[in-house]
């Protein structure tokens, strides 16, 4: 099981950075869910690379082509995740051939997205979809399934400790947390390990 604490950016800003960023280890990866690359297209690039002095960074910016990709890679990210909608027509082995760093990509659940030959190529794959929607749709919990059960790293947002059952159930067992819930959702993930 491996929990990844998350920040989020959004308007270019991120509260308390420094009191946050203290929180972790240097050795700890950090997950940068960038609003402001996702939504507008528009990543914060100079503070990834802010973030790289300190941290190893993975990236979530909502790259569109591959341009984007080598900007989010020489600001320092150690990982990325590609989101299939902002860029539908990813050739991963592109990817590749600029970076052994590793690339996730984010499953659209609402898009009902069944996709294995898009999604084989990644190193692991993302979910945001929270557990709520989950339960009001059925087809999402067979999507979820099927992805988990492909041997396939599946990465969920979850900062609730009660949903860590519900969701190994369906095969996750690997965690993006909030940061500022990070250190109890690690000490308590791993006591229940035991």
């Amino acid at each position: 099981m491996e929990v990844v604490p998350l920040i989020t950016m959004k308007d270019r800003k991120i509260l308390n950075l420094q009191e946050k960023l203290d929180r972790i280890s240097q050795q700890q990866i950090l997950y940068i869910h960038d609003l402001d690359g996702i939504e507008k297209d528009k990543p914060n690039l100079c503070t990834f690379q802010r973030l790289s002095k300190t941290c190893e960074i993975w990236i979530d910016s909502g790259p569109r082509n591959l341009g984007d990709i080598v900007d989010v890679f020489l600001a320092g990210a150690n990982a990325i995740t590609i989101r299939k909608y902002l860029f539908p027509k990813i050739e991963i082995s592109k990817i590749r051939e600029l970076s052994e760093n590793k690339v996730f990509a984010d499953i659209d659940f609402e898009q009902n997205d069944n996709d294995d030959f898009f999604y084989k190529e990644f190193d692991g794959l993302i979910n945001f979809t929270i557990r709520e929607k989950f339960e009001k749709n059925w087809k999402y919990i067979d999507l979820i399934k099927h992805h988990a059960n492909k041997n396939n790293v599946v990465y969920t947002y979850d900062s609730n400790l009660e949903n860590v059952k519900y969701w190994k159930y369906f095969g996750i067992a690997n965690f993006l947390v909030d940061l500022d819930n990070f250190e109890e959702f690690k000490i308590k993930c791993l006591l229940k390990q035991k």
